[in-house]
Formats: C-alpha cells, sequence, structure tokens
C-alpha cells in the first residue's frame, strides 16, 4: 500500500510540475508575440513610402516654382511673343496643379503634425492663387508689359523662397522620424535579445526539469508494472477459483434438479389419481413448493452465469407471434390463481412477424415479466402487448407487459434491477422470490443488443417493457428450423370443419388436404350438430359467429346429446381472440383455442396433440363409407400475377408455399365474391336495426380478410364492431374493398 501512494505521489508532483512548465512557456511565447508584433509594426513604418512620396511632391513643388520663375526671366529678356506668353501659361497650371496634388492628396497627412509646414503651405497656395487673375489674361491673348512682368517677378521669387522653405523643412521631418524609428528598433532589438536568453533559460530549464521528471515516471511505471503483474496472478487466482465455483454450482443445480424433477413429475401425476381431498391439497403444495424452489435454482444459477459471462445466445429465425401466444398459454395457470385475466395484444399485420433472435431467452424475459405481473396482481389484468417501430432506419420490437397490480412507489424504483434486491422485505416475505429475476431479465435483454425499463404507479399497476432490433426473416427460414420437411408424418384422422366462410372453408380445407387429413364440411352450428350426430369424428374444429347457430351453442348441443361426437376433442378456431372469447369456449366445453388467421404449423400442432387422445371409435371400414362432401367448385379464372401491395407478404408467402399460387389466386377472388354478398348483408341489417346480424357479418368479413392476408381490410371491419356503424362507414368499407381488389384482381 506505501509502495501505490508513493507512486500515487510521483505522478502528481510530474503533473504539477508539468503545467507550471506550460503555463511559463506560454507566458514567454506571448510576450515574443507581442515584441514581433511591435518590431514588424517600426519595419513597416520605417519602409512606408508615404514619406518619401511626400517629400518628392514638395520638391517637385519647388522645381515647378523655380522653372516658372526661370521661364519669366526668359520672357523679359526677349520681346513678348505669343509663343512665349503660352509657355509660360503653361508653367502656371503645371505649378498650380502641383500646389493641388501636395493639398488634396494622402500625403497632406503627413503634414498636418508640423505647424510651420502648415503655414508654409498656406503661403504657397496664397501666392500661387494671387498670381492666377495675371496669368488668366496671358491665356486669353493679353501681352503683358513690362511693369506687370517686373511685378509678376517679384511674387515669383518670393514663391520660390517658400517652396525651398517647405521642401527644407519637409526633409527635416523626415530625417528626425527616421532617427527615432531606429532609436526604437535598437531598442527592441535589446529587448528581444533579453527574451530570447530567458526563453533559452527557460527551455533548458524546461528540458532538465522534464528529464527528471520522466525518470521519476519511469520509476512509477516499474512499480506499476509490477503491481499488474502481481493483480494479474491475483486474478488468474480469483478466476480459477470462480471456475470451481460455477463447476460447483453446475454440478449442485443438475444434482438439486434431477430429483426435484422426479419429485414434481411424481407429484403431478399423483393429482390426478383418486387422492382424499386433504392428501390431495398436501400433493398440490408439495408440486408448488417444488416448483418455487426450481424457479429460484433455475435464477441462481443464470445469475452466476451472467456474472460470469457464461451467458451464451442462439440466434434463429423466431415466429414472434407463436413464442407469445406460447408463453402466455404458460403463464394462464399462474395468472387463473390469483384471479387474473391475460390479454395479449399483437397487431395482426406485422414486419416482424417472423425474426432472428434467441428465442429461449427472449421467452425466458417474457415468463419473468409476465410472471411478476401475475404474482404482484389479484383479480386484475396482466396484458403483453407487441409493437414494432423503426428507429435510425432498424426495424424494432416493443414488448410491454402491464398490469393492475400493486404498483412500485419512488423509493422501491431504485432498488429495481439489482440482484438480490426486493422493493421491500415484506414483498419477499409475502410474494417469495430472489429477487434476481429483473436483474437476469436487464442482462439478457441488453445481452440482445436492447434496452429494458419500466414505469409504475401505487395502486395502479406496472408497465416493464423492453425494445429489441431485429432483421426481419422470411417464414421458410422458420419452417426449415423447425424441421420442415423432415418431420414425422401425420397420423390420419378424421375432422369436422364447421365455418360459415368459403375463403376461410377452402383455406382450412386446402391446409388439412396437405397435412394429409380427412375434412367434412359444415357450413353453421346446425348442420354440424345434425353431422356430428350421426358420424364419428376425431376432432372438430369449430368457428365461433355463424348464422343459424353459433360455435357455443353447437358445440352445447354436441356435447349434450351424446351422440359419436359427445366427447371429441372441439376446439375454437375464430378471429376472436380476446380472454372473454376463451373463457366462453371452455365453459362450453371446448378443448382449445386457436385464433385466426390459421397457419398450417398451427394446425400441425393441434393434430399432433389430438393423435395422443384415444380415437372415438370409429374403424378404417367406417371411413371408407363415410366421403368428403361435394367439394366448393369455384369457376377457374384466368387471374393475372397478384401483386403483392395490400398484402401482408408472410400470409401471402405461406399460402402460396402450402396451396401454390393458383390456389391462393381463387382465395381472392372467392374473398371479393363473397365481400359483396357480405356488404349487401350488411345494409339490409343496418336498415333492420339488427346489432347482432352485423356484427357476425363483420365478424365473418374480418376472418375472412385476415385468413386470405387482408390485414386493412380486417382491421377496418374489426374497427366497425366497436361501434355503430353507419350506411356511410360501411359504403367506405365497401369502397375500400374495390380498391383493393381492382389493384389486386383486375
Amino acid at each position: 500500500m506505501t509502495r501505490v501512494r508513493r507512486t500515487a505521489d510521483i505522478m502528481r508532483k510530474a503533473g504539477s510540475t508539468t503545467l507550471i512548465l506550460q503555463i511559463l512557456s506560454a507566458v514567454l511565447l506571448l510576450v515574443l508575440i507581442m515584441l514581433f508584433v511591435d518590431i514588424s509594426r517600426q519595419f513597416r513604418f520605417l519602409q512606408d513610402g508615404i514619406r518619401e512620396n511626400a517629400v518628392w511632391s514638395v520638391y517637385q513643388l519647388d522645381r515647378e516654382a523655380r522653372t516658372l520663375d526661370d521661364s519669366l526671366a526668359e520672357l523679359r529678356r526677349q520681346s513678348p511673343s505669343k509663343v512665349l506668353i503660352d509657355e509660360l501659361s503653361l508653367r502656371y497650371d503645371i505649378l498650380h496643379s502641383r500646389v493641388q496634388v501636395v493639398k488634396e492628396s494622402k500625403f497632406s497627412s503627413y503634414f498636418t503634425e508640423d505647424p510651420k509646414i502648415l503655414r508654409l503651405l498656406g503661403e504657397v497656395e496664397t501666392t500661387v492663387a494671387a498670381i492666377q487673375p495675371a496669368f488668366d489674361r496671358y491665356a486669353q491673348g493679353t501681352i503683358p508689359n513690362a511693369a506687370e512682368l517686373e511685378k509678376l517677378d517679384l511674387a515669383l521669387a518670393g514663391l520660390v523662397k517658400l517652396t525651398e522653405d517647405l521642401l527644407v523643412q519637409t526633409n527635416m521631418q523626415l530625417s528626425a522620424e527616421r532617427a527615432d524609428a531606429r532609436a526604437t528598433i535598437l531598442e527592441l532589438e535589446k529587448t528581444s535579445a533579453i527574451m530570447l536568453a530567458l526563453l533559452m533559460v527557460s527551455v533548458v530549464f524546461l528540458v532538465v526539469t522534464l528529464r527528471r521528471q520522466l525518470k521519476s515516471v519511469r520509476k512509477a511505471g516499474l512499480e506499476l508494472e509490477g503491481m499488474a503483474e502481481r493483480l494479474t496472478e491475483a486474478y488468474e487466482a480469483a478466476d480459477a477459483g470462480n471456475r470451481a465455483k460455477s463447476q460447483f454450482m453446475a454440478t449442485m443445480g443438475h444434482e438439486i434438479r434431477t430429483p426435484l424433477n422426479a419429485i414434481l413429475g411424481m407429484s403431478e401425476l399423483l393429482e390426478f389419481s383418486e387422492l382424499p381431498e386433504d392428501a390431495l391439497s398436501s400433493v398440490k403444495t408439495i408440486r408448488s413448493s417444488g416448483e418455487a424452489l426450481l424457479e429460484v435454482i433455475n435464477e441462481i444459477l443464470d445469475y452466476s452465469k451472467i456474472e460470469h459471462g457464461k451467458l451464451e445466445l442462439e440466434e434463429r429465425a423466431v415466429d414472434i407471434r407463436a413464442l407469445s401466444e406460447t408463453t402466455v398459454s404458460i403463464i394462464r395457470g399462474r395468472a387463473d390463481d390469483h384471479g387474473n385475466s391475460i390479454v395479449l395484444d399483437i397487431p395482426y399485420s406485422l414486419d416482424a412477424l417472423y425474426v432472428r433472435t434467441d428465442p429461449t431467452r427472449l421467452r425466458q424475459v417474457l415468463l419473468n415479466l409476465l410472471s411478476n405481473a401475475a404474482k404482484f396482481t389479484t383479480r386484475g389484468t396482466v396484458t403483453l402487448r407487441l409493437r414494432e417501430f423503426y428507429r435510425h432506419g432498424k426495424l424494432m420490437l416493443r414488448f410491454e407487459v402491464e398490469d393492475t397490480g400493486i404498483g412500485i412507489d419512488e423509493a422501491g424504483l431504485a432498488k429495481l434491477f439489482k440482484p438480490f434486491s426486493q422493493v421491500d422485505a415484506s414483498i419477499s416475505r409475502k410474494y417469495g422470490g430472489t429477487g434476481l429475476g429483473l436483474t437476469i431479465c436487464k442482462q439478457i435483454v441488453e445481452k440482445l443488443g436492447g434496452e429494458l425499463g419500466m414505469s409504475s404507479t401505487v395502486g395502479v399497476g406496472s408497465i416493464f417493457w423492453f425494445e429489441l432490433a431485429v432483421v426481419a426473416v422470411g417464414k421458410d427460414e422458420v419452417r426449415r428450423q423447425a424441421g420442415g420437411p423432415d418431420k414425422a408424418p401425420l397420423p390420419r384422422l378424421r375432422i369436422l370443419l364447421v365455418e360459415d366462410n368459403r375463403v376461410n372453408q377452402l383455406v382450412a380445407t386446402r391446409f388439412l388436404a396437405r397435412l394429409g387429413q380427412e375434412v367434412v364440411v359444415a357450413r353453421d352450428g346446425a348442420e354440424a350438430v345434425s353431422i356430428a350426430r350421426e358420424q364419428p369424428f376425431d376432432t372438430i374444429l369449430m368457428d365461433m359467429q355463424m348464422p343459424v347457430m353459433d360455435g357455443i351453442e353447437a358445440t352445447r348441443r354436441i356435447i349434450a346429446e351424446g351422440g359419436a361426437c359427445s366427447t371429441t376433442p372441439i376446439i375454437a378456431m375464430t378471429a376472436n381472440a380476446s380472454d372473454d372469447d376463451r373463457r366462453r369456449c371452455i365453459e362450453a366445453g371446448m378443448a382449445g383455442f386457436e385464433s385466426k388467421p390459421i397457419t398450417m404449423e398451427r394446425l400441425r400442432n393441434v393434430i399432433q396433440s389430438i393423435a395422443q387422445v384415444p380415437a372415438t371409435g370409429h374403424d378404417d371400414d367406417e371411413q371408407d363409407d363415410i366421403g368428403l362432401p361435394e367439394p366448393i367448385i369455384i369457376d377457374d379464372v384466368d387471374l393475372p400475377a397478384l401483386s403483392i401491395e395490400g398484402l401482408d407478404e408472410a400470409r401471402h408467402s405461406e399460402l402460396v408455399d402450402a396451396l401454390g399460387e393458383d390456389v391462393f389466386r381463387e382465395l381472392v377472388e372467392s374473398f371479393f365474391d363473397d365481400a359483396a354478398s357480405l356488404i349487401k348483408d350488411l345494409h339490409v341489417a343496418l336498415a333492420n336495426h339488427d346489432p347482432e346480424r352485423i356484427d357476425r357479418v363483420l365478424h365473418t368479413i374480418k376472418g375472412a380478410a385476415v385468413n386470405v392476408g387482408l390485414n386493412d381490410i380486417a382491421d377496418k371491419a374489426h374497427a366497425l364492431r366497436r361501434v355503430r356503424p353507419s350506411s356511410a362507414d360501411v359504403d367506405r368499407l365497401s369502397d375500400e374493398i374495390e380498391t383493393l381488389k381492382f389493384r389486386l384482381v383486375a
């Protein structure tokens, strides 16, 4: 520790000394710059041509005055003639212009500081102006007499004396200024020499000091290098200990989970046995306690992996809707224990329906957040909401888990996402848990390149959200990774499809045919009851809203009548996907629930789950005697190639892959044919003020549209179900259907 402090002191002293030297060097540099600027100014003053030009102008003025005087003397020696008088006038004009040059040019500013020069200039100007009238007469042709020439000669003699004095005075001023400038430069040279010497001394001092500091820093660096080596050794020792601890945790986790899984499995089997009520209660307690213990162990092991950087991701193509649905179904039992309803809110149309991510870790985060929401909510609602958006050109998914539970106050928010922390101690005692769940979720989301956050209001509820940047992929990739063509063949089942819409019939029957199933179609609930009364089926796929008799009533009658299908599993297959609809289906006796649009993969899963249930007892001979109903025939139409505009590309790709382009065209054509009839039914229902029929028709339009990938139409039909539509609303829906038909089929 002493060595560390000594090294730190050396580094601090080196930094302080360096700072002082830098300041000193900056001051010296600033002084030198100021000296350089002053010397440059004096040199420019010496080299300035204004003074020389000013003296030269005065010299020319003096010379012109003497030349004019000489010309006058020549005129007096000879008899006056026109030529001599013109030459004399010319010389006067030149003299007059020289006076104006000295007076009006920028050189005159040079004379303003000397009053004697100013006086002489004024007298010269006055004298020149006084003789101007005589020269004006000469210029007009007047011949001067001897007296006039004598007078003019005297005036010019005085002018010559004035210009001579002016020239002498300007030369004297110029000489004095030059002497002053040279003296100033000598002083500046002396000062510069002194400053240069100081600068050299400072540089020498700087070099010597820096060498000393460099030596000290080098010594400190060697000490730091030694410390780094010792720290590396300590880190390696600690890492070895961590690896041993991780290995121990993994071994213990395996050893604990192996018997715990057996305990959970046997307790689950015991629950299905005929046990006394008190024994059954004890078995349920054992199972719930074992599940809680398993959850704690899993969280600790996951946190141990994250803490040591061992959390690994496995990216692959994922069906986001299917993953969300299975996650919600897993948590539904826990929500029911607290009297909660689970809502799954996913838009019909998603660009990110199939994306590349780690489904295991994504499901782990969703399960944790949903589990927390269900745990801290009683007789409320837990919602899993999925939205997509674009940020900086990247496709983003936003997951929200909203509950109507106890909420979290400001003090509690500060403790979230910290390991082994709960909002307060009472939370841990009342609800249980390690306090690691949110920490693990945050680490996983950040590992996936996303961001996790939350907002909460005490007594109102909380919203936990996270956003991920994703890359959309095609369904083919999901299918290949799921095993696609390599999956084991499905058993051939006999299936009763109860569906009133022709498009939905076509989609479902084609999917089931591709899966190798035998299908009988019933067009409403009453027909389904009649067929099920006499013919056995392995399963019944039942729509909910149909004319004549809906799916709920048909299910109740099939079960109540005790016919050939009274024990046959009935699966709801409907566009209604709310929790209330699910509850109604379960209460009616249905064994499952599949929301539209139905996919081949989900139908495969339904068939696989039904195949594990004992068959209804009919044999192959009976199956041979019962043929399929007459297929629904659609006239062959020479359709042009469909444009993808207006269609859900993922649904379009799925249908084309499963059924082929020609069949898909038939589906679209059938939808628009049915839509025209349904719009007429909707107008009739509006005229008769029949809200039940209005809702059923809109439900049918929505289901058929979503089945063929026309999600915009489905959304608009669904929106009209929430309000009381008017004839104008129906007309707008009809216009949009016709517009889409023109783009896709016309």
